[in-house]
């Protein structure tokens, strides 16, 4: 998975793409010519130790159920979420994933693996 990491792409994710909500997570994707996903996963909390688990379980749900069949697309996706990811079951997490693909476009009729 390649990274978003220059402040030039948030910046222009965040200014000239879209942003769908699902529970506790949102999703800002931007569309390309060029078909290279590039995915950044950002977690809001006061405390490091928050941030980085909320990071750590969007990466993992998206790695292991989503990144297989969306490799190949053309969108730079940011998914935001907050302290309420943390207490969160992993499948309401995938559940929230997969509604925010949906929902945005991104998954382009895609039949996603089992959540189980």
């Amino acid at each position: 998975m390649e990274t978003i990491s220059s402040s030039k792409d948030f910046k222009l994710i965040f200014k000239s793409g879209k942003k769908v909500d699902s529970g506790p997570i949102r999703l800002w994707y931007l569309e390309k010519k060029v078909a290279n996903m590039r995915i950044c996963f950002i977690g809001r909390s006061k405390k490091a130790i928050y941030r980085n688990r909320i990071r750590r379980r969007l990466k993992e749900g998206f790695r292991v159920y989503f990144y297989p069949f969306l490799c190949d697309s053309n969108y730079d996706l940011i998914f935001m979420s907050d302290e309420r990811l943390i207490s969160a079951d992993f499948r309401e997490i995938i559940r929230w994933m997969r509604e925010l693909l949906e929902k945005s476009g991104v998954a382009n009729g895609a039949v996603f693996g089992s959540e189980n």
